[in-house]
């Protein structure tokens, strides 16, 4: 209690004597700080747009200030999702979503702020192939049937900030944690999930502490597990910042005790591995770096998880299967050719078999059967890039280029070679000699470009099309190429996966 006080005190002053520290109070689920792009040509654009640094997003329904000069105001907006898409290889396959919703934004004063969007999806899915090659949606709530889909989708977000140093959110929304496209630490790719979370800020230093709602939904019926994640990042320089990332996934009901949301995690100050320690439970704990430089036309970022490893089994470079970690570096950097903005990004992304894995699905690092981290799980090497040309403030086009190569192909139900994040390292066949790309592998050339149209500015509604191919040759498959075009009318609201990893 007395280092709680203590700590408490201190946030508290740094707040009075530096005014610029203010935590974004409407902030997306963008968890550590990036101003380097804005939110009009984002490479990743931000799964819902910032309240104060979007005047025109939205119908204002209605707008007040009182004699003291409190403010109010309540915006609407609609929207949209009907797409289809068309995939060629042998033989011609179709995928289709229709959605519509709607949503509000409000705010009073710089101190409470809420987003509302609601909307319905029918999805009908007829390409047969792994996930990455199809319009990409998981569904808060949804109805499997075969080759469709029926869900609902929340994404709900409130906000309240009672002092400049300190935030509280809680909702149903997606959060995200890097400065590239993909996130080995926490990214937005899944189905949203209940959260709290507080934020709180001194001197250079933003807290954050988030608590996540998970579950699966397995044939035998529905499983629930949580997360407690811990992100400080700190802000040594205007330039560079190094944010230090800890996770805990746990289920309600281990083999010791049916506990709930274990209090344990609850406290905002502790690293949760000597918690772990003493409670005696399997838990699965993930670490991670989070680093940026910025220069005046671009940034390197990088990042680094580790999920386990031995470090006598590291330096022997014995290929052992508990030696779990990922990687990335990238660079992306903005320029103006004449009258066109082009912003730019290259990345390069790893992750060595088994990492994110666990004993099974209650604690692995997962939400309804897709990653928490790259959608692509684990046993790969990924070089990513992507630039996106501003024409005019309404026409943008955005090509994209990716090489994968992923082992881990011979799996099957029973044997795991550790890219499957949702198969659980039990099921290894041997304890040595794993390897990025072994024991199967996958080579995948991913070309695509995306033209899209705001036809609804306020409303960031936009007509779209992405045509693209793919070519894949691996020891496991003969090389094959696959044609796919992608296009219709969609609000620009959260990133958009389909085709896209």
């Amino acid at each position: 209690m007395r280092t709680l006080f203590y700590i408490s005190i201190i946030c508290f002053f740094s707040a009075i004597n530096a005014q610029e520290n203010h935590v974004r109070s409407a902030s997306v689920g963008l968890l550590n700080e990036d101003t380097f792009f804005d939110d009009t040509l984002s490479l990743s654009n931000p799964i819902l747009p910032n309240l104060k640094s979007s005047p025109l997003f939205g119908l204002p329904i209605h707008t007040s200030t009182s004699k003291n000069k409190n403010t109010f105001g309540i915006d609407f907006f609609p929207v949209v999702h009907v797409a289809g898409a068309l995939l060629s290889e042998q033989n011609k396959q179709y995928s289709f979503v229709s959605g519509g919703g709607f949503g509000f934004s409000g705010h009073w004063n710089d101190q409470l702020y809420a987003r509302i969007l609601l909307t319905g999806n029918y999805l009908e899915s007829g390409i047969a192939q792994p996930s990455y090659h199809e319009v990409y949606k998981t569904f808060f709530l949804n109805n499997h049937n075969a080759g469709s889909q029926i869900g609902l989708q929340p994404k709900i977000r409130l906000s309240y900030t009672p002092y400049t140093f300190l935030n509280i959110q809680a909702g149903i929304d997606q959060n995200f944690i890097g400065h590239g496209k993909r996130s080995l630490l926490l990214s937005d790719y899944g189905a949203p999930y209940p959260f709290a979370q507080l934020r709180t800020q001194f001197w250079r230093i933003e807290v954050s502490n988030l608590f996540q709602f998970f579950k699966e939904n397995p044939y035998e019926g529905l499983k629930r597990k949580f997360a407690s994640t811990h992100f400080f990042n700190f802000k040594i320089t205007k330039r560079f910042q190094v944010g230090i990332f800890e996770s805990v996934v746990f289920a309600p009901k281990d083999t010791l005790m049916n506990r709930g949301y274990d209090v344990t995690y609850l406290n905002p100050f502790l690293f949760y591995r000597p918690s772990e320690y003493a409670l005696g439970s399997q838990d699965r704990l993930l670490l991670g770096l989070n680093l940026s430089y910025e220069f005046t036309k671009f940034m390197i970022y990088g990042q680094f998880a580790i999920d386990d490893f031995v470090f006598r089994e590291l330096i022997t470079r014995s290929r052992w299967w508990a030696n779990k970690y990922s990687g990335q570096l990238g660079v992306k950097g903005e320029n103006s050719l004449q009258n066109t903005k082009m912003k730019w990004l290259i990345e390069l992304n790893f992750a060595r078999p088994f990492t994110y894995s666990h004993l099974n699905l209650s604690t692995n690092y997962g939400n309804q059967g897709r990653s928490l981290a790259h959608p692509l799980g684990a046993n790969f090497v990924e070089l990513y890039t992507e630039m996106a040309f501003e024409f005019t403030p309404k026409l943008h086009l955005k090509p994209q280029f990716f090489f994968v190569q992923q082992g881990g192909q011979d799996a099957n139900d029973s044997l795991s070679f550790g890219a499957d994040i949702y198969q659980p390292y039990t099921d290894r066949p041997y304890e040595y000699g794993y390897r990025i790309g072994g024991n199967g592998k996958l080579n995948r050339f991913h070309f695509s470009t995306e033209l899209n149209y705001q036809v609804f500015e306020k409303m960031r509604i936009e007509l779209f099309i992405r045509p693209g191919v793919e070519f894949q040759n691996g020891n496991t498959a003969n090389f094959k190429h696959q044609f796919f075009v992608y296009g219709g009318i969609r609000s620009n609201l959260w990133n958009d996966y389909s085709f896209g990893f």
